[in-house]
């Protein structure tokens, strides 16, 4: 005891000496562990560059206000301290000092070093390379290059003529199995180019700039001597350079029927091929016997089948001839040269004293009647009117709806419009007829989505029959609060109010829920879970059950202190039993 104050006494002589900058050096003195290691020697006096006093987590962070590089790869989360398992550790855990000057204080083991834990993980034939092969001796580790180029600049056969992305064809397998996808090029290699050495277009290892033009390769062997332009792939293909072909449809020219068989000199004489004219008068005008009085557009009633082969289309007029216009002769209509007087196309213009209408339906003559014969008459309502006929309207006579003409008085498409003497809802469910009612019939197959409704039937609701709620066809009287049809089912008398659907389901009115828990203030726990609801709830109050959560309520009786503890029983009693309790200092 003596001791201890004799060493007290000394400490605070040393701590309180007038020499402050002396009395602290020597104190450092008695309570440092070892001599700072050669890197750290200048700080032998300076204990708060790593230290702080009494709070022991400041050390790393004062360690990263040195070691600036790591701090930055762990700001980032990169490198072996940024993403490695020395991520987020203390500096201590690793690194030690005050063991001497000569100490390793990174204690790093190379050969026992997972790569994987940096930002550059050895794969295939870097797996085997010595670590002194990157790192080089006397500096960082993190100061090894990771660019390809780096380590193989003098292995580089295109002497950095395709720039120092090698890992687009060079793999870490091997330096030398490089593989090239010429498809990602603009210039993929297809047919005979697949089999051409890469040297015979890049000469020399000249990659980029490399031509694509078929010209620029095979200008020798263009019999066209240029006439046709550089665009030789428009006839040649890759498979061979004499296996050429040309789909003349892409001139705008087709070749069919006798076109087909036409030599090419008929046309290209002496090897013209741009300019060449492709109206059929340019080479059948000899053969025009209407001597050009239908005009250039030989192709509207010949063929290419032959010359002497002609057809009219006469759909292409916008009149095609069917039923007996087809039997009708041209003249018939055709009354003047075709050039200068057009045919009429309107019905009237010919069957006008066979209008029994006499103009009332307008001139649309063909949406009732037809080409087959001017009594053959049909009129589908179905796709002229907005109004298809289905069902039992389409048994209906057309005056029935239409008693004045259908060009003037315009027909309402709303069900009431005829059927407001079916309505046996007096209105009160609107015109939507349809949604209920269909064509079949007015009382056939009436089906009502009650889903759509703000009552929809679930439960034992679905099976019952629309009377057993609805007692008339005015089907909105119909109550939809609960107690609307189970007031006699309420054995709570009303007291509950008419929120029945909290705690009762559709499912059956027997089969309710009441979650003591989220629906009240009182959750039910340990024995009270096992209690009947009349065990509390005695009587009932208004609208809603009101019952006190203070424990004397129910349990005045096996208060054994007879209220001299207070009502706050639950400060020693639980609600597992109340003959327990569970105050640990009784």
């Amino acid at each position: 005891m003596r001791a201890l104050r004799t060493f007290l006494l000394l400490l605070a002589v040393l701590v309180l000496a007038p020499a402050a900058s002396q009395g602290q050096s020597l104190l450092k003195q008695l309570v440092s562990p070892g001599q700072l290691a050669r890197a750290h020697a200048s700080l032998d006096t300076k204990c708060e560059a790593c230290h702080a006093a009494f709070d022991k987590t400041a050390q790393s962070r004062l360690c990263l206000t040195c070691h600036k590089d790591v701090a930055a790869d762990e700001a980032r989360r990169q490198g072996f301290h940024g993403r490695g398992a020395a991520a987020g550790a203390p500096c201590k855990s690793c690194h030690t000092d005050h063991a001497g000057r000569g100490a390793d204080i990174v204690r790093f083991n190379a050969s026992a070093f997972n790569h994987a834990q940096t930002d550059y993980p050895l794969a295939g034939a870097h797996q085997r390379v010595l670590c002194a092969a990157c790192h080089v001796a006397g500096r960082k580790y993190r100061a090894a290059p990771a660019a390809c180029v780096a380590c193989h600049r003098k292995d580089d056969a295109h002497k950095g003529g395709l720039g120092d992305g090698c890992q687009r064809c060079h793999t870490e397998q091997g330096w030398k199995q490089a593989t090239f996808d010429h498809a990602a090029t603009r210039f993929p290699l297809t047919g005979a180019h697949a089999r051409i050495a890469c040297d015979a277009c890049h000469a020399g290892g000249r990659f980029k700039g490399a031509p694509t033009a078929c010209l620029a390769c095979h200008a020798r062997q263009d019999i066209h001597a240029g006439r046709l332009g550089s665009a030789c792939a428009d006839c040649h293909v890759t498979s061979a350079w004499s296996a050429a072909r040309f789909d003349h449809r892409r001139t705008g020219f087709a070749l069919t029927g006798a076109h087909a068989r036409v030599d090419c000199g008929a046309c290209h004489a002496g090897n013209r091929f741009a300019g060449t004219p492709q109206t059929c008068v340019a080479c059948h005008a000899a053969r025009d016997v209407h001597a050009g009085r239908f005009g250039a557009s030989c192709g509207d009633c010949h063929t290419a089948q032959a010359w002497t082969v002609t057809r009219f289309d006469h759909s292409r007029t916008g009149f095609p001839l069917t039923g007996l216009h087809a039997d009708v002769e041209c003249a018939q209509c055709h009354k003047g040269p075709d050039k200068t007087v057009k045919a009429p196309t309107a019905c009237v213009d010919c069957h006008r004293d066979k209008d029994v209408h006499k103009g009332g339906n307008g001139a649309q003559c063909e949406q009732c009647h037809s080409a087959v014969g001017w009594k053959v008459t049909s009129f589908d309502h179905n796709s002229q009117t907005s109004f298809p006929l289905e069902g039992q309207h389409t048994k209906v006579a057309c005056n029935a709806c239409h008693v004045q003409p259908a060009k003037v008085v315009k027909l309402s498409a709303a069900c009431g419009a005829c059927h407001v003497v079916d309505d046996a809802h007096k209105g009160q469910e609107g015109t939507a007829c349809g949604s209920c009612h269909n064509v079949r019939g007015w009382k056939v197959g009436v089906f009502f989505d009650h889903d759509q409704a703000a009552f929809p039937l679930i439960g034992k609701h679905a099976a019952l029959a629309c009377a057993a709620c609805h007692a008339s066809p005015r089907f909105k009287d119909a109550p939809t609060a609960c107690v609307g049809c189970h007031a006699k089912d309420d054995r709570h008398g009303g007291a509950l109010g008419t929120g029945c659907a909290t705690c009762h389901s559709p499912a059956d009115w027997r089969i309710w829920r009441f979650d003591h828990a989220t629906q009240t203030q009182f959750a039910l726990t340990g024995a009270h879970a096992d209690l009947t609801c009349g065990a509390c709830h005695t009587k009932n109050t208004g609208a809603k059950v009101r019952q006190s959560s203070e424990c004397v309520v129910c349990h005045l009786k096996d208060d054994i202190h007879r209220g001299s503890f207070g009502a706050e029983c639950q400060q020693c009693h639980n609600t597992d039993t109340f003959r327990r309790t569970n105050n640990a200092m009784h």
